[in-house]
């Protein structure tokens, strides 16, 4: 695929590229993240010695995750993009196969293995994406690259879901047979991450990445984290880090844990899973086809933005309406607000894929602007802020109902639409007065200094 891209768009190329190894890596990974609080729960039942804590377990994981994220510039500087690369998806593939250990040692040791190779990932991410981007093209090769990781719910979860067919609870052969093929999906994807292609820029500039060690890195982080902007969007980063611990861990299990939806409960797991890649995908292959308009408007990046937050606002209402405020804890039989129904529970997957597509993509083409000359710093900023909640989230979720979590959300939901609107437009206006500064002419010659009689 690379081969045919070369002539038209080498830079597109490599960002596909890039979105397949990501594919085939969530894959297996969000697939576990959907799973894993269910899987956790099924071995206590079958070994009441066994309390290992799903939110827990992806806590830790997020901790070691935002702690490494500051790390992360310099060791990519020090290493290099693939080399980054390939070490994080190894750290992913050992968190998987610990599940089958079922020992609590191992799943906690496989966890924070993950969420040191999830903090290079992201950071080296972040920044063969920018180094592949000029500037307009930042919309749609963000675009480009969320339809890729969107597909990557779909392989894993469609397998599980028929895996799980006519299972109340998950027995240990189902458990462990999941969790290889898992493996093997992860496995891949090292492979992949072996044939990624240096940036066209990163080859250019390669004798100042050289210059650019560890500790310069380093350095570049903090100033770009102290900067005015940053910090006010690191407010709005909190709530993307809430939302996604939501999305990817702690929803899809309370679907499950919804007895009343019947022997069917536990395949709604993947199921749900599934139907946020859905809302994903449509996110960001709207973005990709509207990405000219985008970029066109002022209020481009802003209306893309609000789409998001808006879709996961009205998820958020009907998930109150319809699941009941225990389900994040375990199997439950308490009814809900409404009667529970299977459709609307996938229909806010739908919708909370789609606000998360919307302005995770937006994000990331508004630090790209804003910090040009500091990619691998910003996103790594941004995942650090984010992964902060999302640990957050899972610690306290052992301890606070459904109902209480759907409120902070909403609130939180609000507070960051505001805060992005305001540094875009800010942005946006600081842009377009360099441009007309530019384009003032010189008004030091002597005719232009005559003013009509």
């Amino acid at each position: 695929m690379c081969f045919c891209f070369k002539k038209v768009d080498e830079s597109l190329c490599n960002v596909i590229f890039l979105g397949m190894c990501f594919m085939i890596l969530f894959a297996a990974d969000f697939t576990l993240a959907n799973m894993q609080k269910t899987i956790l729960s099924s071995i206590h039942d079958e070994d009441p010695n066994f309390t290992v804590e799903g939110y827990t377990v992806l806590g830790v994981l997020y901790t070691v995750f935002s702690v490494t994220l500051w790390l992360g510039p310099s060791i990519v500087a020090l290493c290099g993009i693939r080399c980054a690369f390939i070490f994080a998806s190894i750290g992913y593939t050992f968190y998987i196969i610990a599940f089958n250990m079922e020992q609590a040692w191992a799943i906690y040791s496989g966890a924070m293995l993950c969420g040191l190779g999830a903090g290079i990932l992201w950071t080296a991410e972040g920044k063969y994406l920018v180094l592949n981007s000029e500037g307009k093209l930042m919309a749609r090769n963000v675009g480009v690259f969320w339809v890729f990781f969107a597909l990557s719910t779909f392989y894993g979860n469609i397998y599980t879901y028929f895996e799980l067919e006519g299972k109340k609870y998950i027995d240990r052969d189902t458990r462990r047979l999941v969790v290889y093929v898992l493996t093997g999906i992860s496995s891949l994807s090292i492979i992949m991450f072996m044939l990624i292609r240096p940036a066209k820029k990163e080859v250019e500039k390669s004798e100042l990445e050289t210059e650019d060690g560890p500790i310069t890195a380093l350095k570049k982080t903090w100033s770009v984290f102290t900067t005015k902007d940053m910090l006010t969007l690191s407010i709005m980063f909190l709530y993307v880090g809430m939302q996604q611990a939501f999305v990817t861990g702690i929803y899809s299990p309370c679907v499950g844990f919804t007895l009343k939806f019947g022997d069917a409960s536990k395949q709604l797991i993947p199921l749900s899973g599934l139907f946020c890649g859905v809302g994903s995908l449509i996110g960001g292959s709207t973005q990709i086809l509207m990405s000219d308009k985008i970029n066109k408007y002022s209020f481009g990046r802003s209306t893309a933005a609000l789409v998001g937050f808006v879709s996961q606002l009205i998820a958020f209402l009907l998930i109150f309406l319809n699941l009941p405020n225990s389900s994040v804890f375990n199997n439950t039989e308490e009814e809900a607000i409404i009667e529970s129904s299977i459709y609307i529970a996938l229909l806010c997957s739908i919708l909370l894929g789609l606000g998360d597509s919307c302005y995770n993509t937006q994000i990331y083409s508004l630090i790209a602007v804003m910090f040009p000359k500091e990619s691998a710093q910003s996103c790594a900023l941004y995942t650090f802020t984010k992964g902060i909640l999302v640990s957050t989230t899972f610690y306290f979720s052992n301890h606070v109902g459904l109902h209480k979590q759907l409120a902070t959300l909403a609130t939180g939901a609000i507070i960051a639409a505001l805060i992005y609107c305001y540094i875009d437009q800010k942005t946006v206006k600081t842009i377009r007065d360099k441009k007309k500064l530019q384009e003032q002419p010189d008004i030091t010659e002597p005719d232009q200094l005559m003013t009509p009689a």
